[in-house]
């Protein structure tokens, strides 16, 4: 295929924010909710999304694309046997941090992502290299909800703490998982071990990231968190709204709690094939101090559905980071 394809929502699937859809959702608070935190991401990556690439460490970090390349080694390695390319669905591809590395392996990938801004970007980046990942602009939630597909591997990067509910995605991302394929999950911080110390390490890492990556946002910035300290908290959200960052990240301060996701897999027929946690930060200073306090952490979890195996063989490339692995039963 030379062209990308580009999946349109049907007509039995009306779009995020038609009448349709409010009207069916309306008497829901949780979905109402939900909706608020889908359509700061969409705003959010409107105005963010030409300057992503060259803020967000991770994207460009070479340590931490290394790692990622490796995971993704291991992850092909259960797929050897398959005889054919394996189905792939990345949920919040963004600008193809994750996806472009899975098309240049061959792999078969369908992208769904909210953000039209984001995902152009991505058609761009693919068409010149060659790739034609299927592309789709949906939120997350409501795509699992409707697709019948099922995939080899169904990942996220970076993803989980922009949902309102990430645990009931993971619950719907874990049904669409053939038999023996994986589910992946990377780059989303963990629930912070000491609240107020992450608090102050996020505050300074921010800063400094604005100010060596982003400097035309670094007043911008200060004076966002400076209304928030007179802002009223959002009775919805228990918590000072100023702009979309601020529901869009929804969990970025307050962690996903990995530990919850394990388990909600282990109980699906997933067996967990590593779990790990490492210390984070947006500059290199600040993930040389953090890798000694580990005041911030992401994780991630690569975790194999039971049934007709997949055959393969672990690949014995791991990432370079400090990682804390974890042990499950």
């Amino acid at each position: 295929m030379n062209a990308i394809s580009e999946r349109r929502p049907t007509r039995d699937e009306p779009p995020e924010f038609s009448p349709a859809r409010i009207s069916d959702r309306k008497g829901d608070p949780t979905k109402k909710a939900e909706d608020r935190v889908i359509g700061a991401n969409v705003e959010f990556y409107r105005q963010i999304a030409d300057k992503y690439e060259s803020y967000e460490a991770y994207l460009f970090d070479k340590v931490l694309q290394k790692s990622l390349e490796d995971d993704l080694d291991k992850i092909g390695s259960y797929f050897a046997a398959l005889g054919r390319a394996p189905s792939c669905l990345e949920c919040g591809g963004g600008t193809g941090n994750l996806t472009l590395k899975m098309c240049a392996r061959g792999w078969d990938v369908t992208v769904v992502d909210i953000s039209e801004h984001m995902l152009d970007l991505l058609k761009e980046k693919a068409l010149m290299r060659g790739y034609s990942p299927a592309l789709v602009r949906s939120s997350i939630e409501r795509f699992l909800e409707a697709t019948d597909e099922s995939f080899d591997l169904v990942a996220f990067s970076s993803v989980l703490h922009h949902l309102y509910s990430y645990a009931s995605v993971v619950e719907q991302a874990a049904s669409h998982v053939r038999p023996g394929g994986l589910f992946y999950s990377n780059w989303d911080p963990t629930i912070p071990r000491n609240r107020f110390w992450a608090r102050v390490i996020n505050s300074i890492d921010i800063a400094a990231a604005k100010f060596m990556l982003d400097p035309g946002d670094f007043l911008p910035g200060i004076w966002r968190r400076t209304r928030k300290l007179f802002r009223r908290h959002d009775s919805q959200f228990a918590r000072p709204v100023v702009w979309a960052g601020d529901l869009a990240e929804y969990h970025a301060k307050t962690g996903v709690d990995d530990a919850q996701i394990v388990r909600l897999l282990q109980a699906r027929g997933f067996a967990v094939i590593e779990h790990q946690r490492f210390a984070v930060g947006r500059t290199a200073g600040l993930r040389f101090v953090n890798e000694r306090l580990r005041l911030l952490e992401s994780f991630k979890i690569i975790a194999r559905r039971n049934g007709e195996e997949i055959q393969g063989t672990k690949s014995s490339a791991g990432p370079q980071l400090e990682c804390e692995p974890l042990q499950h039963p």
